[in-house]
């Protein structure tokens, strides 16, 4: 009995150091990249200061002076246009290429026509991986007043100015940068959506045909049901890249015209880096942060967290 309870001592107080020492390049990884920052800027958003050799402690004046600033409600109104644009949009496109690629090139084959899968996942992805300068500069081109494409085919379509400058326009340049991103990103949605297709059990699919679905039914009874987490990782992943946006805008348009395109990451850099506001930009950031926890928290409540590898069963 004292040898048992002996061993059970030495059980608890054993430490197994190489399973710390597999976890700590995550961790250094963690605290010094993530939670340090996250500390620091919270700590400073206190102070006004350009520099950290000149800090005045202030208490809480950033944080009424930033939401007393129109500018920053405006970043957080153009935010949640960007959410309810884009999320739904890059989904449903996503959704429609993953499912023309896993389902109906399969019967396109089986009628003769050798069309590879992997060529078109190819294809659509390609925008995911390319550089964000250059994706701007493109749509900067084809948004050109004068010699983009874009005014081109509205005047030779429906007659309108051929100068239409959309970029310098403040009703809709937002909606034009919008459609950069969903260019950009809805590869990487068909992704999300082929790995969950390729989830759902063949004897389900075959049930819905043998009971004469078509394609419509079998889509809405079948497949959106099937890959209700990958819609709601979706909507987390679209949620926090919306405020993370910022290279896009950047080369775009720098925030204007008149703020009209100002996000949360170039309202961050012009206060901090342009103005040299630091503590201001801190105490924006803190606010961004409060911001994107809340909707995180929503989301993860009332719709789950949307692990859309779960197993069966689990």
């Amino acid at each position: 009995m004292a040898n048992t309870v002996k061993a059970r001592k030495k059980g608890k107080i054993k430490i197994n150091f190489a399973g710390y020492l597999f976890i700590l390049p995550a961790m250094f990884f963690f605290c010094f990249y993530i939670l340090y920052p996250i500390i620091f800027i919270m700590k400073n958003s206190l102070f006004e200061w350009a520099t950290l050799s000149q800090m005045e402690f202030v208490a809480l004046d950033n944080f009424v002076k930033v939401f007393q600033d129109s500018t920053f409600w405006m970043t957080i109104k153009n935010s949640v246009k960007w959410i309810l644009v884009t999320v739904p949009v890059q989904a449903c496109l996503g959704f429609l290429l993953a499912y023309a690629i896993e389902e109906r090139i399969q019967s396109r084959k089986a009628s003769g026509k050798a069309v590879s899968r992997t060529f078109y996942r190819t294809l659509f992805f390609i925008p995911v991986v390319t550089s964000v300068t250059v994706v701007a500069i493109i749509f900067s081109k084809i948004f050109q007043p004068y010699q983009g494409i874009t005014g081109y085919y509205l005047h030779q379509w429906f007659g309108l100015s051929s100068t239409i400058n959309v970029l310098g326009n403040d009703k809709i340049a937002l909606y034009g940068i919008m459609l950069a991103n969903i260019w950009e990103w809805t590869g990487w949605s068909m992704i999300m959506y082929i790995g969950g297709i390729s989830q759902i059990p063949d004897d389900i699919k075959e049930a819905a045909r043998i009971d004469g679905a078509n394609t419509w039914q079998e889509i809405r009874n079948v497949y959106l049901p099937s890959l209700s987490s990958v819609h709601k990782s979706l909507l987390m992943l679209g949620i926090i890249g919306s405020l993370q946006t910022y290279a896009l805008i950047g080369v775009m348009t720098g925030g204007g015209p008149n703020h009209a395109t100002e996000m949360p990451g170039t309202f961050i850099f012009m206060k901090g880096f342009t103005e040299n506001q630091m503590g201001y930009a801190c105490a924006v950031s803190v606010a961004i942060l409060l911001f994107a926890l809340i909707l995180t928290f929503v989301q993860v409540k009332f719709l789950g967290s949307g692990d859309f590898m779960k197993k069966e069963g689990e």
